[in-house]
């Protein structure tokens, strides 16, 4: 068996292990309110790809981490993740109304039953978060740990960059600007399963600090992969709501500064990561799973540039 193979049946394993914490983790929502636990429930049945949970899971395996520790702080970052694309499809943000090819939850359920949803996963989503972070083996790790999810959730980080997302962007947008909304919603929701794991296990600083701009390189790849789908994708190929950048007056790489540019600018985010994680210590095999965040081209754009 080659070492892709071994890192595919890695995954599959891993995919079960944390597709079952995510669904079990809530509890068996006995007792709460019929709407708010229905829409648990929806939430929980529909985890998506899962992509953070897998990194923050494997990551903590190889940083040594207790396979519980590890697997509690792959679903509480996943439950945050959840939580901010609630809050991302609500009428006051995108007003989406179609998610991972279903209707969002706020379609389904109202808007109301939605945020306290969200909210929920949030409360979860810190528990089991601030558990992990207890694990660290010194109180500078600790100390360390705590600051980044404060960095990465924050006003510094998500919460910020949500705000500067509905600043409206129909004039004057640079490239820059969507670049900056981009560093502070999307990357560090990237930072945190392959930074976190590394600070409250055995990770060396060099590692860290590599993790840490790998991180903000594959999360600003992913924005632009999503800027690039909802300019050219309709929203049966894409499975979410299309043209709500345009519609919205929200950040967006192709109105910033074009498709060509675009384009070139995500190949050269996706030529530094590649850059950044060939530069990992120790055997290239012990970093495999990083694999998995490397974006793309959307079909559209390969054929429009022909890029392979």
């Amino acid at each position: 068996m080659n070492a892709n193979d071994r890192l595919a049946r890695r995954c599959a394993c891993t995919r079960s292990i944390v597709a079952t914490a995510y669904q079990q983790g809530m509890g068996q929502l006995r007792g709460v309110e019929n709407r708010l636990a229905a829409a648990l429930r929806d939430v929980l049945a529909k985890p998506g790809s899962l992509t953070r949970a897998l990194i923050a899971y494997l990551m903590g395996m190889e940083m040594g981490l207790a396979e519980e520790t590890s697997r509690g702080l792959a679903c509480g970052i996943e439950y945050l993740h959840t939580a901010s694309l609630i809050f991302d499809d609500l009428p006051a943000m995108d007003d989406a109304r179609l998610r991972r090819g279903m209707p969002c939850l706020h379609v389904a359920h109202g808007e109301a039953v939605a945020i306290l949803a969200a909210l929920a996963l949030i409360n979860r989503g810190y528990s089991l978060v601030w558990q992990a972070v207890g694990k660290a083996r010194t109180a500078q790790r600790r100390q360390q740990a705590s600051a980044l999810v404060e960095e990465c959730l924050g006003t510094a980080g998500l919460v910020g960059g949500q705000a500067y997302d509905l600043c409206g962007w129909r004039d004057g947008q640079t490239a820059g600007d969507v670049m900056e909304v981009a560093r502070r919603k999307t990357a560090t929701l990237l930072r945190l399963p392959l930074v976190l794991p590394a600070i409250i296990g055995n990770g060396t600083q060099r590692e860290i600090q590599m993790l840490e701009r790998l991180g903000l390189m594959r999360g600003l790849s992913y924005q632009a992969v999503d800027d690039l789908k909802d300019v050219m994708l309709s929203e049966e190929s894409s499975g979410k709501s299309a043209g709500r950048d345009e519609l919205m007056g929200r950040p967006n790489l192709v109105a910033a500064e074009g498709f060509q540019a675009a384009l070139q600018r995500l190949r050269k985010m996706m030529r530094i990561g590649d850059a950044v994680q060939e530069r990992l210590p120790g055997n290239p095999e012990r970093w495999g799973m990083l694999q998995m965040l490397r974006v793309t081209l959307p079909m559209t754009a390969k054929l429009v540039t022909g890029v392979g």
